[in-house]
């Protein structure tokens, strides 16, 4: 089982418990575990959350959202030296539009920067951490599967460029090496999205909290820059 795929059941067992503990919908109980950053504190913690008991998984998520904290901690991994963040130097069609991209995986964010690095033939990275406080002033998407939705929106942002939709912050899986060849496969009209994500299930998959907005870049704070030597 991918992580990917081993994350995606913790959560909708703690979903399914939550529900049913608190006399709550579906619905109610996905804004509350996205309000919290449930999914992305599932896959941070996944190599302990696999060996435990899934209630201990359970008790885990309820202390998250009992302890009522919206911020999480996001990495940029780039070869280039910055003060300011400028959404007008994105690059363009990526997957969740132009903006300013980080994950919640530190080794992924200095992974990425030691690779553009080479490509840019850099002799020095950085790796930038942020607070972010999530709040309920910003329209911030969650994907926390590899579905069709996320497959579409891929699509839309990936072939038309810019920025397609009005979200302040996208949060979900990557589109990346484990997963681009099946991706482009969908957007080609190989595969339909059903057999896409029927494919995606045992990939390993990254994660992505992309900004987009000049009124994100607020609550995205500077804890500090690591910088590497190649």
């Amino acid at each position: 089982m991918s992580v990917q795929s081993d994350c995606e059941m913790i959560f909708i067992h703690c979903i399914e418990e939550y529900k049913k503990n608190y006399f709550v919908s579906t619905d109610e109980a996905n804004i509350i575990f996205q309000n919290s950053h449930i999914f992305e504190k599932i896959l941070l913690q996944h190599e302990y959350l696999h060996q435990v008991s899934l209630n201990e998984c359970y008790e885990y998520v309820l202390k998250e959202i009992k302890e009522g904290s919206n911020d999480i901690t996001v990495f940029h991994g780039t070869c280039f030296d910055f003060s300011e963040i400028d959404l007008t130097k994105s690059h363009n069609y990526r997957d969740f539009g132009k903006g300013f991209y980080t994950t919640i995986l530190m080794p992924q964010s200095k992974e990425w920067a030691y690779r553009l690095a080479l490509r840019e033939k850099k002799d020095k990275y950085f790796i930038y951490e942020y607070l972010f406080e999530d709040n309920e002033t910003l329209n911030v998407k969650h994907f926390d599967s590899l579905n069709e939705e996320w497959l579409e929106f891929i699509k839309e942002n990936r072939i038309k460029g810019g920025l397609q939709h009005n979200y302040d912050v996208v949060i979900g899986p990557v589109a990346d090496d484990n997963t681009m060849e099946t991706v482009q496969l969908y957007m080609s009209n190989i595969l339909t999205a059903k057999e896409a994500v029927k494919r995606l299930k045992y990939n390993k998959v990254n994660n992505q909290v992309s900004f987009h907005t000049k009124n994100a870049l607020k609550y995205l704070k500077l804890v500090r820059r690591i910088e590497f030597n190649e």
